[in-house]
């Protein structure tokens, strides 16, 4: 092998380098980006569910309360 054969591999490595890392960057964001995304989902339906879980509690006081009246 020349120097001349060397100096070519030298950027075709160096660009095989690259595009591996750049492939495990952007693998490793997409996890994160998937795994934050997951975490609003739940959190959105954890609040979802405690609002109309809070609507249905407020509504039972209100007919017991009628009932209670009424009686």
């Amino acid at each position: 092998m020349t120097l001349h054969d060397a100096m070519r591999e030298i950027p075709d490595k160096a660009s095989y380098m690259t595009a591996v890392g750049a492939g495990t960057f952007a693998g490793w964001l997409a996890d994160n980006w998937l795994g934050l995304v997951g975490v609003f989902i739940a959190a959105l339906g954890l609040a979802v569910n405690w609002y109309y879980s809070h609507q249905r509690h407020k509504l039972m006081k209100e007919q017991h309360d009628d009932k209670a009246e009424s009686q």
